[in-house]
């Protein structure tokens, strides 16, 4: 009986490996199309958040020059105040020992000084 059936599906070998390879063939097409959907799928979700983090980048650029302009401006004003003050003290040490009293004249001077530094301030 082996031999019958071996003797009639002998011709059909090589159309049974012809068939069998073509599934193959198209069981691996199939399963890289599948693959490849899935990149495709993560490709677009990627460029997605890229162009998220591109537009959250932008905003901390703007935020960071916002605030390099603040702390531009606050170092001019800590540069004038300085000055001010530096004035002031000079002006203070300048004052012969007789300018000196319970309720000295500098003391009018230098507070009249400090409330213009503090007009300038605001």
């Amino acid at each position: 009986m082996v031999a019958i059936l071996a003797k009639f599906l002998t011709p059909l070998v090589p159309y049974l490996v012809a068939a069998f390879l073509a599934l193959a063939g198209l069981a691996v097409i199939a399963h890289l199309r599948h693959e490849l959907a899935a990149a495709s799928l993560t490709t677009a979700m990627l460029q997605q958040t890229n162009q998220a983090n591109i537009a959250e980048i932008a905003a901390y650029q703007a935020q960071a020059l916002k605030w390099n302009t603040a702390l531009d401006t606050l170092g001019v004003q800590t540069q004038a105040s300085d000055h001010a003050l530096h004035i002031i003290t000079d002006h203070i040490a300048a004052q012969h020992p007789g300018m000196d009293a319970p309720v000295a004249p500098i003391l009018a001077q230098t507070l009249a000084d400090i409330g213009k530094l503090q007009e300038n301030q605001q």
